[in-house]
């Protein structure tokens, strides 16, 4: 199978960009495409053509995935993820689905904070302590 080629839009933080690169990640960022502050549109144009999937922070890419938008994947990064956090996701979900990744397009994975457990009694002892 070809290995999984990257995108990385204009809400990327660089240093991410040069840390997926160094963990052998095959990534073009928009900046280096010569894409830098291209539209939506233009931007998974661009990535369906190069068969990419595109990393980013921009819930629009979410929006245009639900309204069908054709696209090759979208990895997005809440904006509570830390850089450090989302290599990590981005790293797990290169190394635990490139299968159905490869198998598939329009695959939308999301790097988002854990949800943690809301306890009542632990919220009312804390108010009334």
């Amino acid at each position: 199978m070809p290995s999984i080629r990257y995108y990385t839009d204009e809400n990327i933080n660089p240093r991410l960009v040069k840390d997926l690169t160094e963990n052998g990640l095959e990534l073009l960022s928009c900046q280096a495409a010569g894409m830098l502050g291209a539209t939506d549109v233009e931007q998974l144009l661009f990535v369906t053509k190069e068969k990419r999937l595109i990393i980013t922070r921009d819930d629009d890419f979410l929006k245009w995935h639900r309204k069908g938008a054709k696209h090759t994947g979208i990895i997005y990064i809440h904006p509570k993820m830390t850089d450090e956090d989302a290599l990590k996701g981005i790293l797990n979900i290169h190394e635990n689905h490139a299968t159905q990744i490869q198998k598939k397009a329009r695959r939308v994975y999301v790097i988002q904070p854990r949800k943690t457990q809301w306890n009542l009694w632990e919220w009312l002892k804390d108010l009334f302590g």
